[in-house]
């Protein structure tokens, strides 16, 4: 009897090992899968943003009435809802899904404090233009994590 417990026991090592062992070959995933593309369109939105920001800080401060820029605002805005969209689409990306949203709610509350002024001040714009630099590098690092 003692012989076969030996035996049960040495198999059921070798089996709980086996177990383990594939266990920790097989990873469990709770973030989405890296993407490129989406890499590449977070740093061509930033483009555009940051291009938003320097025409606008190229234009003296008594010409930078609101209508000159709505379309900026609108195309921009629309990438950035394309963006959230798309991270939305995928399984497991909420935590880029929350980045896209904070950038989109940062860029409708600028658009409505310049449509409400008709106007955004230099130090306004150099403070915002900085804050999306920094929400964009966040954003890509996060894809880029993911890799």
């Amino acid at each position: 009897m003692t012989r076969n417990h030996n035996a049960n026991r040495l198999w059921l090592t070798i089996l709980s090992l086996v177990l383990f062992a594939s266990v920790i070959g097989c990873t469990v995933r709770y973030v989405a899968e890296y993407d490129a593309s989406i890499k590449d369109e977070i740093v061509r939105i930033a483009k555009e943003v940051d291009l938003f920001y320097g025409q606008l800080l190229d234009t003296p401060s008594g010409e930078r009435q609101y209508k000159k820029y709505k379309d900026d605002y609108l195309k921009i805005e629309t990438d950035l809802r394309a963006l959230e969209m798309r991270n939305e689409i995928r399984a497991f990306n909420n935590e880029s899904t929350k980045q896209t949203k904070i950038a989109l709610e940062l860029w409708l509350e600028d658009k409505e404090n310049h449509k409400k002024d008709n106007t955004v001040d230099d130090a306004t714009l150099k403070v915002h233009r900085k804050q999306f630099a920094r929400v964009f590098v966040a954003m890509a690092k996060g894809e880029g994590a993911k890799q």
